[in-house]
């Protein structure tokens, strides 16, 4: 559900999860789908401040995944990597980094890929109250024209150190002290420090498009396979069928694939469908079988599959299953 933060509301939390769907629904107000795309065993970390307009937290998960995410209506996000260093990271398809910024608005989702054990910094602010601030700092408005497009920004090494810096000392002062938030004067002056830092690094007239129309196309050909898996369960699709639904070639295909995930189709698709197994066998009751379940979703072969889940999640179908 897309819900706006209430105004009248304060709040610091920490949410632990061991299951990637659950992870994905531990960012308050935002709309996400995550798929687990590493082996292991999942444990993620949200800590999040939420008030009145404004959400700073940090994101991190021991496993790698694949998030379609939008924040709340109303709201520019502005995402930075944890940590500095290159680990594969992808925003909209393409290779992201710590001296880039990432920003999205809220009425249209974007895409990450983030790698094992990476972390991700964020802030969600009322686009009113940033456009006010810029206007303030820079004498110029924010930029009307990209609210509908994801957009990126070359960071110094200063500015970085200041973002990151700033963002880390709030999450951790709060997690010391979240009582802080009982004063309208703390929050105020929180707020203030935030907005100062960002729009002293947010410069409106550098902003440029996170993809280009080519790597975009890309984008929509992975959103449709997406789209393709989840619309037909029982009909597990190849990549031959996805090239004839698709009007594509093998190759246009995987290059898709490939610039925009990193990965193959095949074990995009793989990765895609066992996921959903496992999302099933922790939402259905227990009689439906475990073997009736993967077979739902294409897995034929029992043995395989419990293989395939096991290296996956780093445990067992029926360990899913007690576990829910």
């Amino acid at each position: 559900m897309l819900v706006q933060p209430d105004a009248a509301t304060a709040c610091f939390r920490v949410k632990r999860a061991q299951d990637v769907d659950i992870h994905a629904r531990n960012l308050a107000s935002w709309e996400q789908h995550y798929e687990q795309t590493s082996p292991g065993t999942f444990s993620g970390e949200v800590r999040e401040l939420v008030d009145h307009g404004l959400q700073v937290f940090e994101e991190v998960a021991t496993c790698a995944t694949s998030q379609r995410c939008r924040p709340w209506p109303g709201g520019v996000w502005v995402g930075l990597a944890v940590p500095e260093a290159d680990q594969g990271l992808r925003f909209m398809g393409r290779p992201s980094h710590g001296l880039q910024l990432m920003l999205a608005a809220g009425e249209e989702p974007f895409d990450l890929q983030v790698p094992a054990g990476h972390g991700l910094y964020g802030m969600v602010i009322d686009t009113e109250q940033l456009a006010r601030h810029v206007q303030a700092v820079h004498q110029q408005p924010w930029p009307e024209h990209w609210a509908g497009a994801p957009r990126v920004q070359a960071l110094t090494a200063l500015q970085r150190y200041r973002l990151a810096g700033m963002v880390r000392e709030v999450l951790r002062c709060l997690q010391e002290q979240p009582e802080a938030l009982h004063h309208e004067a703390s929050r105020r002056t929180l707020r203030e420090a935030l907005l100062s830092v960002l729009c002293d690094v947010v410069m409106p007239q550098t902003l440029s498009e996170a993809v280009n129309p080519r790597q975009l196309r890309r984008q929509e050909l992975v959103r449709k396979v997406r789209e393709l898996v989840f619309e037909h369960p029982e009909q597990p699709l190849s990549v031959a069928e996805l090239c004839t639904r698709l009007h594509v070639t093998r190759r246009t295909l995987q290059n898709g694939f490939q610039d925009t995930l990193g990965t193959s189709p095949a074990t995009y698709l793989r990765t895609m469908r066992l996921n959903a197994v496992r999302r099933a066998l922790r939402e259905q009751s227990s009689t439906t079988t475990i073997a009736d379940t993967a077979a739902r979703w294409g897995f034929w072969h029992m043995g395989h599959f419990s293989q395939d889940y096991k290296a996956l999640f780093g445990e067992t179908p029926s360990r899913t299953r007690q576990l829910a």
